[in-house]
């Protein structure tokens, strides 16, 4: 750090001198005198800094880069091209110019209306792919990008610029430099880079005390849907391990990125520039992966990528796939995975690794309106785990809801809402042994409660189940009192029919042939037949009270 305070200092005093000489030529120039041109010695010192310029070029050769001379200023670049049939893993890089479009689902409505309107260049052609190395991990002012690598297309091929700073004499001439192509390519692409890159980055220009013309049009952050597909069936979501377990790439010797700033300080005192060889390729790698992420995911968007590779991963990807095309608006390509999901779920024969995502897909059914696909999940939940005292309640409760409000099965939910209570009681029968266990070994560490308060679980199933038999118990009520109504109907039916076959054939014998509206004068409703005292007690009764009081 001593020399590149020294380097610094020099630096200053070379400008103050500078500034010194170009006042006096002012002077001498008002007063009429021909300013003195330049000295021998002044031009010793320009054929020398000619000549080192050249050597420092020389020297970035042996990690391919070179030095770029800007208005700003001057930094080392390292430029890369890959043509359109590059594969990085199992993706050719050329291959995001015909899908690049499904992105725009990442970005968040304004933004991507911005990104759409702000260029007239194909899609692929506005994106800019951002990675950096940096000498910390804070937000800090004390951490510098001290090398940034961006990637964006021209046509089909891939080109990949990382800059780098040798002292932070050069940090603004790079960030200049970055602006142009922020400029030029308005829709960022990073990994973490919401949270960390860019930031960073931002910071860097504060500090520099240079304005940045235009925020980038979009920001697209391929952790958030990483995280969203593979939190569950990858150790981590880092790029590194992202890259390997989806996209096939493998690095070899690779320079872990925890390594970039003990190395970046090692060239600050060696300024041995093949020290940083390895953080050159370690950023050029992770500027590689951000394209292959964005041609992965813009073919999951476009259906390319049809959900059966994901199945080769197992079913709680695909069920991760569908819950993510989901909640970034793709709801037919949600349903299509998860019906197939569903039928293969229901379908297998043995789940023994796929249990954990029974239950939340059929939550995803009973939102979509299919109960009967939900009922079958939570049945099959059922049958595999139903005999183990550790198994969730979720499926007899919501089975005991379904069958009470929408089919109206008193007796089915009731029994449902009775094995949730006894489930609950063998798991709390488990705690409570544990418990003593516990406190035998714990000694005064653990005292036993007198008096245990009631799990808001079996208070609600308690509730639950006494709702249900008042329920069936009047389903059982209403439809006996029916029954017996309509044998009373009939017997009484039956004895009018007989009474008025007599009195017509009494009265044939004398008196002659009955009229046709006889049979009905002479019957009488059943209604007529129940005493007035007790149609007037019923009468303030509710239907069901009225159906079960005796007549």
């Amino acid at each position: 750090m001593s020399s590149l305070k020294e380097r610094l200092l020099r630096h200053k005093k070379s400008i103050s001198g500078t500034q010194e000489r170009e006042e006096e030529v002012k002077i001498q120039t008002s007063a009429g005198e021909e300013p003195p041109g330049p000295s021998e010695e002044a031009r010793e010192i320009t054929g020398e800094s000619g000549q080192a310029s050249a050597v420092e070029s020389d020297e970035w050769a042996v990690v391919g880069a070179a030095m770029e001379q800007t208005e700003w200023g001057e930094f080392v670049i390292r430029r890369r091209t890959y043509e359109a049939g590059f594969l990085h893993g199992q993706y050719e890089l050329g291959r995001l110019s015909s899908c690049a479009e499904e992105l725009l689902t990442l970005l968040e409505p304004a933004a991507g209306s911005a990104a759409a309107d702000r260029s007239d260049a194909p899609f692929h052609e506005r994106l800019l792919f951002l990675d950096t190395e940096t000498t910390g991990l804070g937000h800090g002012a004390g951490n510098v990008p001290f090398m940034v690598g961006v990637g964006f297309y021209q046509g089909n091929e891939y080109h990949i610029e990382q800059m780098l700073i040798r002292h932070p004499g050069e940090e603004s001439a790079m960030l200049a430099y970055l602006e142009q192509k922020l400029a030029a390519h308005p829709v960022l692409i990073s990994y973490n880079g919401k949270s960390f890159d860019w930031p960073i980055v931002k910071n860097r220009y504060i500090m520099n005390r240079l304005e940045l013309s235009a925020e980038p049009a979009g920001h697209i952050d391929f952790l958030h849907p990483s995280r969203s597909l593979w939190k569950h069936t990858l150790p981590s979501c880092r790029l590194g391990k992202v890259e390997e377990e989806r996209l096939g790439v493998r690095r070899e010797e690779d320079v872990p990125g925890s390594l970039a700033p003990t190395l970046y300080f090692q060239y600050l005192a060696q300024r041995d520039p093949s020290v940083l060889e390895g953080v050159f390729v370690h950023n050029e790698l992770d500027v590689l992966s951000l394209a292959g992420l964005a041609v992965h995911f813009a073919c999951l968007l476009n259906g390319s990528y049809d959900w059966s590779r994901a199945r080769i991963f197992g079913l709680e990807e695909c069920f991760r796939l569908g819950l993510w095309l989901d909640k970034i608006g793709r709801s037919g390509m949600a349903d299509t995975v998860m019906n197939a999901l569903a039928e293969e779920l229901l379908a297998a024969d043995e789940l023994a690794s796929e249990e954990p995502c029974l239950l939340p897909l059929a939550q995803f059914c009973k939102r979509r309106g299919r109960y009967t696909q939900a009922c079958s999940l939570w049945s099959r939940y059922i049958a595999l785990k139903g005999g183990r005292a550790t198994a969730s309640l979720e499926p007899y409760i919501e089975l005991s809801m379904y069958y009470e409000h929408k089919e109206k099965e008193w007796e089915r939910a009731l029994a449902y809402a009775q094995e949730a209570l006894d489930h609950l009681w063998r798991r709390d029968a488990l705690k409570r042994s544990g418990e003593r266990k516990a406190s035998v070994h714990g000694g005064n560490r653990a005292r036993e409660k007198e008096v245990r308060e009631e799990d808001s679980d079996a208070v609600s199933l308690r509730k639950r189940i006494e709702r249900l038999r008042r329920k069936a118990f009047s389903a059982a009520s209403a439809m006996h009192a029916t029954s017996a109504i309509g044998r009373e109907s009939s017997d009484s039916s039956l004895s009018t029919k007989s009474s008025a076959r007599s009195r017509a054939k009494r009265s044939a014998g004398s008196v002659g042939p009955v009229p046709a509206s006889a049979p009905a004068q002479a019957a009488e409703p059943v209604m007529a037949r129940v005493p007035q005292s007790t149609r007037k007690r019923k009468s303030g009764l509710s239907e069901a009270e009225q159906l079960s009081m005796p007549l």
